[in-house]
């Protein structure tokens, strides 16, 4: 039997990765698939519908079986301390980081030991959906899984916060080279983090092969500057920054709706500097809602241009979302998102410290381009969802190589 295990944070539970439910439509080569999501509190209910034929197995209820003294004597993390040590980067917080890691890693391993009918497997891909602590466990399984006679192979994600350990607390992301050693294959989802794991492990550079999410085709709609609505779609966290997008709309002197889609523990504060804008300016804040409502949302307004201005990112999917309708983009130079925002083509980039002036500078050069211009966008903007971003593309060559 070949059997394809995906290690997720919390996916099909709570409220993350949504964006994976379009990728699962997309499996094949396997006779078995199990979703393990890594971060399930106890008690919490599955929140999202998994098609026949894959299993979910939340591994977290076990994990407090093992604690720190149990991986502080580690090979592993005996050799990162020191290691530590010599680039003079040691330091208690980075030590807690890599304990704490190596812990979660190790729970989850065993809770893994136990997943129902693995002795039925001749085959194992383990696929990690973040270069993480899932990552590190998978690691550890497919030690345990060789040492059982099983073909086994370890394939891993990567987006952003786990690829950029400046980001990172204390810049450090632990057991980075026990990771590429161990897998099989790490698939950055932009060529600037693949770009990043390439130089910082250039003897493992073969492993590691750009792969993009994706997302589904749910028409098109085209921009529209009939009303001119900036639309951003996000949880309202310090990291997508959008009280910048407060701070800059203080200054416009034209009618404008900028309509937020998504909650999140800054909403009350956003909506108290919404208040504070011109009267030419009008917020409308949908709160937490579902991918399929985001969908018909795009499908039955029209929107003008799509706005992200986090301080850092992979590609962001709401990007996707949103050039797959053929809305215009601006957004932050970040990450990889120039590979889906091209300056002057479907939107405009803004630096990363970018200035309010900066900002309206960019929406007023959408707000009064030539409509002929205005269409060229929209157009560009589905063109390069469809050439780069397409699910159905992306997900099916992907698929092919992990089902070989």
């Amino acid at each position: 039997m070949n059997l394809l295990v995906l290690l997720t944070s919390s996916f099909p539970y709570g409220t993350g990765e949504e964006f994976l439910l379009n990728e699962l439509n997309y499996i094949r080569g396997f006779d078995r698939v199990v979703i393990c999501p890594c971060g399930v509190k106890p008690g919490s209910k599955q929140t999202k519908p998994l098609k026949n034929g894959i299993e979910c197995f939340p591994v977290s209820y076990e994990r407090k079986r093992f604690g720190y003294a149990e991986v502080i004597l580690n090979r592993h993390v005996v050799s990162e301390i020191a290691e530590l040590i010599g680039a003079g980067r040691f330091s208690i917080g980075r030590v807690h980081e890599l304990l704490f890691f190596s812990k979660n890693a190790v729970n989850i391993f065993h809770s893994l030991k136990n997943l129902p009918d693995l002795e039925k497997a001749d085959r194992v891909t383990i696929y990690s959906y973040w270069f993480y602590d899932g990552a590190a466990a998978g690691a550890l399984f497919k030690d345990y899984l060789l040492k059982c006679g099983k073909s086994v192979r370890l394939i891993s994600r990567a987006h952003g916060f786990d690829i950029h350990a400046e980001r990172a607390k204390y810049g450090y992301l632990p057991l980075r080279r026990f990771l590429v050693k161990h897998c099989d294959g790490v698939f950055p989802c932009s060529s600037d983090g693949s770009g990043i794991l390439k130089k910082q492990f250039p003897a493992y550079g073969g492993k590691i092969r750009m792969a993009h999410l994706g997302t589904k085709d749910h028409g098109i709609k085209y921009g529209s500057r009939n009303g001119f609505r900036i639309l951003s779609c996000s949880y309202m966290v310090p990291v997508k920054r959008l009280h910048l997008i407060a701070e800059a709309l203080k200054n416009t002197d034209f009618p404008v709706i900028w309509t937020h889609l998504g909650s999140g523990p800054l909403e009350n504060e956003l909506k108290a500097a919404a208040k504070e804008l011109p009267k030419c300016v009008k917020c409308e804040f949908k709160g937490s809602m579902e991918n399929s409502d985001v969908m018909n949302y795009y499908k039955n307004n029209n929107i003008s241009v799509f706005v992200n201005v986090s301080s850092s990112e992979g590609i962001p999917v709401s990007i996707m979302e949103a050039c797959s309708f053929g809305i215009p983009v601006i957004a932050t130079d970040v990450g990889g998102t120039h590979e889906i925002v091209q300056n002057g083509e479907n939107g405009f980039l803004l630096t990363p410290d970018f200035s309010a002036t900066e900002f309206l500078d960019k929406l007023n050069l959408i707000k009064d381009m030539e409509d002929e211009a205005y269409t060229k966008m929209c157009e560009k903007s589905r063109s390069i969802w469809s050439d780069k971003f397409s699910a159905e593309k992306n997900y099916s060559e992907f698929y092919e190589v992990l089902g070989k």
